[in-house]
């Protein structure tokens, strides 16, 4: 299954559950309930209680490919079952359906960005001011440049009209990525696919890349992957994401997984979650649990920095932490719930089949401090949630169970070592 907004309406009840784990006296509940709310809950709001679908600005030339794009983002061919259904004609605006996933997409197709114009010709400038419009008019969170390798090289006219765009646009043009489509046209005939067994098939990928990168003026470079640099640049830049190659005429398609990645990375939060939910992608959805880890793992640190009168650390840290696994579950389709998180802390040797044994939670994770019965410090606090998340993602995404303790130094190159 898949996240449902309108089930984190209840989120106030999930926390009295999780809640059920701590030691905590009932009319101290609210207090810890309300600590939560102000230091974790209204962070997730943006994620999941204003989630919105994502909007796609997609254009390229005739023959770059940018319908089979979609269809490989969207991690099914959209076309093909009817789920594609333009708002207007003129427009050409898609509202994408997910309605198992609980998502929608919003994609604009350009129209065909430079379809009328000969490979090498100059782009006409109605055509660059018909697509100011446009953006004006949709607002796009990410735009996405697909261009084939031939197109490239013989394009420099589409990146001066790109230029051209944002100049005409107030505050610029919004995130762009650039996509490098169809590089299977590299291999000569009886070479081998994919790219990582095809050394000369790789350099002519990566050769186009810095091409890009040279023509764009994106002197800093950084490959997505250290070591397999035919991946992808990200560029140090406020506008240009970066270039991606990628193949997806049929499946298995290349390198989208991380097309996809890098425009989860820098589409706006309340965005996110019906982005990643749609395509049911392993690596995005884990890549977003691994932010939230991230997030309740530095509230934790605030909340341990807190003097709240009557309320000790522990009441408030392990359901924040029971929390966590749930949402963690949730991301890799289970349910949004205590069962969830029972699940995971019965294999950590804490739920027995007799009940919830909220005071073996507490006292397990209240052991995972120096120092238990005593202040908790916000190093401390920070590094054994993030260890909790780690271990709970690890379990939840590969059916595989990690201790925590596995992911301390992990956890202390981010929160430091809090000893």
């Amino acid at each position: 299954m898949a996240i449902d907004p309108e089930k984190y309406a209840t989120l106030r009840d999930l926390l009295f559950d999780a809640i059920d784990f701590a030691p905590t006296s009932d009319d101290r509940k609210e207090q810890v309930v309300d600590v939560l709310f102000e230091y974790v809950i209204a962070d997730l709001e943006p994620l999941i209680d204003e989630s919105r679908p994502p909007r796609l600005y997609i254009f390229g030339r005739s023959g770059a490919g940018k319908s089979s794009l979609i269809n490989a983002l969207a991690n099914r061919h959209v076309a093909d079952v009817g789920a594609v259904e333009p708002e207007t004609v003129e427009s050409e605006k898609y509202h994408v359906q997910f309605p198992d996933r609980y998502a929608n997409w919003d994609v604009v197709d350009s129209r065909g960005l430079f379809e009328s114009v000969p490979a090498s010709g100059e782009v006409p400038d109605w055509t660059v001011e018909k697509l100011a419009q446009d953006l004006e008019q949709y607002r796009p969170d990410v735009a996405v440049h697909v261009m084939t390798p031939g197109q490239v090289r013989a394009g420099e006219q589409d990146f001066e009209a790109v230029g051209d765009l944002s100049d005409r646009l107030p505050g610029g043009l919004p995130p762009l990525v650039y996509c490098l489509n169809k590089v299977d046209s590299h291999v000569a005939p009886g070479g081998d696919w994919p790219p990582e067994t095809n050394d000369a098939l790789a350099s002519d990928i990566v050769d186009n890349l810095d091409f890009v990168a040279g023509l764009l003026d994106e002197g800093t470079r950084t490959p997505f992957d250290q070591s397999a640099p035919v991946r992808g640049y990200r560029f140090d830049s406020e506008q240009h994401i970066g270039v991606f190659p990628t193949y997806v005429r049929e499946e298995p398609y290349w390198n989208v997984e991380t097309l996809a990645e890098l425009i989860g990375e820098h589409l706006p939060e309340e965005a996110v979650l019906q982005f990643a939910q749609a395509q049911r992608r392993e690596s995005v959805m884990r890549s977003m649990a691994r932010k939230q880890t991230r997030r309740l793992s530095a509230a934790a640190g605030t909340i341990a920095g807190l003097d709240v009168s009557g309320v000790s650390d522990i009441m408030v840290l392990t359901p924040l932490q029971v929390l966590l696994v749930m949402l963690v579950g949730s991301f890799s389709c289970e349910e949004l719930s205590v069962a969830t998180a029972k699940d995971y802390f019965t294999q950590l040797g804490v739920v027995g089949s007799a009940g919830l044994g909220a005071r073996k939670v507490a006292g397990t994770l209240t052991g995972m401090f120096p120092g238990a019965g005593q202040a908790i410090n916000a190093g401390v606090a920070s590094v054994t949630t993030y260890t909790i998340g780690r271990s709970a993602e690890t379990y939840f995404f590969t059916d595989e169970f990690v201790r925590p303790n596995e992911y301390l130094t992990e956890a202390r190159r981010l929160f430091g070592d809090p000893s």
